[in-house]
C-alpha cells in the first residue's frame, strides 16, 4: 500500500521517514474577504524539507529561529517581520515559514495524511520575501470569495 511519507527522507538525519512526520513549509497567502466571513487564500505552498520526528524537527526548528530577528508571529492582523522587523499587514499577500506535524491516514485506495499540528516559525515582508501565485487549477471564485 501506498503511503503519504514513501520515498522521502529526514533533512537532518536523513533517515526514512515513518506514519508521523514533520514538514517544513514556505507559503504565499493572503486574506480574501467573502460574503459572510473571512477565508485565507494559499497562492503557493513550497515543501522545504521533511523531519523524521520530533528531535530532527526541533533541531531544525531551533537553527532556524536563531536566525530571524523575531521568531513566532503572534495571531495578529499586524506584525513584525520576521528579519527586518517592518509591519506586515496579514490580510495583504505575504509570505511565511511553518512547521507542520503530519500523521499518515492512507487507505488502500487513498495515499493521503492528517495534519495534526501546525505553527508559523517567520512571516515576512514583501522586501525580505516577495509572495508567489501559481496558476489557479480553479476559478477563485469558487470558493465564494471575492479574491
Amino acid at each position: 500500500m501506498a503511503t503519504s511519507y514513501e520515498g522521502r527522507y529526514c533533512g537532518v538525519c536523513d533517515h526514512e521517514l515513518g506514519c508521523g512526520y514533520f514538514a517544513l513549509s514556505k507559503r504565499s497567502q493572503t486574506l480574501a474577504e467573502g460574503p459572510s466571513s473571512s477565508v485565507v487564500v494559499v497562492s503557493d505552498d513550497d515543501l522545504l524539507t521533511d523531519f523524521c520526528g520530533q528531535k530532527c524537527a526541533d533541531y531544525a526548528e531551533a537553527a532556524i529561529s536563531s536566525t530571524l530577528t523575531s521568531p513566532y508571529p503572534a495571531a495578529d492582523v499586524t506584525v513584525p517581520c520576521s528579519l527586518c522587523l517592518r509591519p506586515v499587514d496579514r490580510t495583504a499577500p505575504h509570505v511565511f515559514i511553518a512547521m507542520t506535524q503530519f500523521e499518515d491516514a492512507s487507505e488502500p485506495w487513498l495515499v493521503s495524511a492528517r495534519v495534526v499540528d501546525e505553527r508559523e516559525l517567520a512571516v515576512y515582508c514583501r522586501g525580505c520575501a516577495e509572495p508567489r501565485s501559481t496558476s489557479n487549477a480553479f476559478d477563485e471564485s469558487e470558493l465564494g470569495v471575492a479574491v
